[in-house]
């Protein structure tokens, strides 16, 4: 019986895996889809956790990662902040603590670091904030706590959906999987 567990583990780990991989791809080729792809690639990691298989969905994670890299490169990094080893913390956070709003405080933090991230980035690549004429009366520091607050409303809206799609999906996992 321990044997067929494992192997029960694995394979729903591996679907998943399997599923997270083709919507990585399918972000990376389509790209008006881009941010659809990624936030659907989510549901593939949360197929072996909607089982309590946190070390499998962990593991899947990496897998998609790691072969999502090799595939797409650094198209991989939406795959990697926000659905890969971020939903794993989240469904385990929404599992295991009944601490709300201390979960949503972590949360925030980490949307306001993903967002500094992105923003250095972006900054350092192609936006150019000056061209957009209506911002021009805000200071740069306004500006950015403006674009920080509206991003991280969003993924902390973001997150609260994650949520409800792993409570769905966990009802439809438990008919499907016996």
């Amino acid at each position: 019986m321990r044997g067929r567990d494992i192997g029960r583990k694995i394979a729903l780990a591996g679907v998943g895996a399997a599923i997270s991989l083709v919507f990585v791809v399918l972000a990376y080729f389509v790209r008006t889809l881009t941010i659809s792809f990624a936030v659907l690639s989510a549901v593939g990691i949360m197929l072996p956790l909607s089982k309590g298989y946190y070390k499998e969905g962990l593991l899947s994670a990496v897998a998609v990662t790691a072969g999502g890299f090799f595939i797409v490169g650094l198209s991989i990094v939406p795959f990697a902040a926000a659905s890969g080893f971020y939903v794993v913390f989240s469904i385990f956070w929404y599992e295991k603590d009944k601490n709300r709003l201390l979960g949503y405080g972590i949360k925030f933090v980490y949307s306001c670091l993903l967002f500094f991230v992105l923003y250095q980035v972006i900054g350092l690549l192609s936006v150019d904030l000056e061209k957009i004429t209506f911002l021009d009366a805000l200071p740069d520091a306004a500006l950015y706590i403006l674009f920080n607050g509206v991003f991280s409303i969003c993924f902390l809206l973001y997150d609260f959906l994650l949520e409800k799609v792993f409570v769905y999906l966990g009802k439809l996992v438990k008919r499907i999987v016996k």
